[in-house]
């Protein structure tokens, strides 16, 4: 029996959507437990922070033309504020995406010159990161006076997607795995946009309306050129910043 790591978040669910595999158990979790997980062998595949790859590529097969990135936008990618970015002295990051994590930091010093203090307690925090469905209800709540979009962000630095998680195997997997997942994750793609086009999809505290947009107009699932491109990009970055060099520790 295959064991492979699932991220419960609503950006998730068109590569999940319909599998036909009785030989498969899927394992839900955020993607920093999964990854845990595929590194302890508990899992042997799983839809992961990109990150992981960049930096332990030589640990893992990847399957080809999936992931999850966002457009020019990501839309549950987000971060929150009471002030001005470049006002902000304290910072919240979510322990859920390491990507996302890297990302925020990235973004804060390249775009709005600034280095805030960042702290475990959210309520000492003048600004917050969140992912997922966690960040869809803190927009919803409207708290926040300032509402940043991470993806947008980004793409306004580089014109490009980014990449905020890939479908890494283990080495030590059955061969195979990479066509086997690749072909479930095209066929539930393919299901769900049908279905979402015809408006049959239907997950509560959602509005069919939302859901069109989020999953047409904020995300993409296809590991093409141009999200290459960029996985790239932010890999030298990570080097330039001596980021990657602290992540492999």
């Amino acid at each position: 029996m295959l064991k492979i790591g699932k991220v419960g978040y609503l950006n998730a669910l068109p590569l999940f959507y319909l599998w036909n595999a009785s030989n498969v158990v899927f394992v839900e979790g955020h993607p920093s437990e999964l990854v845990d997980l595929l590194r302890k062998g508990e899992i042997q595949a799983g839809i992961v922070s990109s990150v992981e790859y960049i930096v332990h590529k030589e640990n893992y097969r990847l399957v080809p033309s999936v992931c999850i990135s966002s457009l020019e936008k990501a839309c549950s990618v987000l971060l929150f504020s009471k002030r001005p970015l470049e006002k902000v002295r304290y910072l919240y990051l979510t322990p859920a995406s390491l990507t996302s994590r890297v990302l925020t930091l990235y973004l804060l010093e390249r775009l709005h010159h600034n280095s805030p203090k960042v702290v475990e307690d959210r309520d000492m925090a003048d600004a917050l990161m969140l992912i997922g469905d966690e960040a869809l209800k803190e927009k919803e709540s409207g708290r926040w006076r300032y509402v940043y979009d991470l993806g947008e962000q980004w793409f306004s630095l580089h014109r490009l997607p980014f990449v905020f998680a890939l479908f890494l195997i283990r080495r030590d997997a059955p061969e195979g795995l990479e066509s086997f997942i690749a072909e479930q994750c095209s066929r539930s793609k393919s299901q769900f946009f049908k279905d979402l086009l015809g408006c049959k999809v239907n997950i509560e505290g959602y509005g069919k309306d939302f859901l069109k947009d989020y999953f047409i107009s904020c995300l993409d699932y296809t590991l093409d050129a141009r999200s290459q491109e960029s996985l790239s990009l932010f890999k030298e970055i990570l080097i330039k910043s001596g980021l990657l060099l602290n992540l492999r520790r």
